[in-house]
């Protein structure tokens, strides 16, 4: 009886820890959500967080389109849940805001121009950057890391594949190498840095999910959203550039693994059968532009 007693109060100790350490806790270990029983966040917001031009769409279409120029979107998503506020992604940096030669991650391929600034976004609903609980990361390209200094005090989740990547030895790809170098500077030291090991269920019951898709980078992730009204969400992150890419498996030529690249898609659309989901995806302009734009949010 006195080991059992003993045994106990070492699991409630363990689970003290587990409640203790938050998101830490909930890491690899959590499942995906049943959809009969997920919770649900309150609003989903779109924000404008930039848009480009690049100069080559074969680069995510290889073998097509060389040559050809392409406007992409850039999004970020703002997720209420109760009292705590989750920022997915933070757009280009806002020091570009107006700036007619724009800001590039890779110069001679692409540049990026921003109409809104974040902060002024966020203000427009009565938020202000310390508000911010949570600042996710899909992956650590400069087009969605470009305003993570301005949140301070909120946790930054990142998969600590990617957090290794890009504090790695460069490899044979000199756009990635200038990629990586780019994100070292760009993300600094945040002071509340979360390292995630795969899917992670942000609130603990359901309706926020980061889903571990690599492949885009070593450490890329989307995010699996439950509303109300709604229904099941999923922002994309970069697991595919346009819906033909994702429908046909297309690996852009600046991914890091092609056949990871692929298997994430699969299980992105693994994950739309499944919770009959609809996905944003963040850079086909062709569908951003038919979404709604804060203060319109989704419910």
């Amino acid at each position: 009886m006195v080991r059992q007693a003993k045994v106990t109060a070492m699991l409630a100790m363990a689970a003290g820890l587990i409640l203790m350490m938050g998101v830490a806790g909930a890491s690899a270990a959590s499942p995906l959500p049943d959809p009969s029983t997920a919770g649900v966040a309150e609003r989903l917001y779109r924000l404008d967080c930039g848009h480009s031009l690049a100069n080559d769409e074969s680069v995510w279409t290889p073998g097509k389109n060389v040559g050809r120029d392409i406007e992409f979107s850039s999004t970020c998503w703002l997720i209420k849940h109760g009292s705590q506020w989750l920022l997915w992604d933070t757009g280009v940096p806002e020091a570009t805001l107006n700036d007619p030669r724009g800001w590039s991650t890779l110069p001679k391929l692409i540049v990026y121009h921003l109409d809104k600034s974040l902060t002024s976004q966020l203000a427009a609903i009565g938020l202000k950057p310390g508000d911010i609980t949570y600042v996710a990361v899909s992956h650590t390209h400069g087009d969605h890391i470009g305003n993570v200094n301005l949140f301070p005090e909120a946790t930054v989740l990142i998969q600590r594949a990617e957090y290794n990547w890009i504090h790695s030895s460069n490899g044979p790809n000199e756009n990635v190498n200038q990629l990586m170098a780019l994100a070292r500077k760009l993300l600094g030291t945040p002071k509340k840095l979360q390292l995630l090991d795969g899917d992670t269920d942000v609130f603990g019951d359901g309706s926020v999910v980061l889903i571990s898709t690599p492949g885009h980078t070593p450490g890329s992730q989307s995010l699996l959203v439950h509303l109300k009204k709604s229904g099941f969400i999923i922002l994309s992150g970069d697991v595919a550039h346009s819906a033909e890419n994702l429908r046909n498996d297309v690996v852009p030529t600046l991914n890091t693994d092609r056949a990871a690249s692929i298997a994430s898609m699969e299980e992105i659309k693994r994950l739309i059968a499944t919770y009959k989901a609809t996905i944003f995806i963040n850079h086909d302009k062709k569908q951003t532009d038919t979404l709604k734009l804060l203060p319109a949010f989704y419910d």
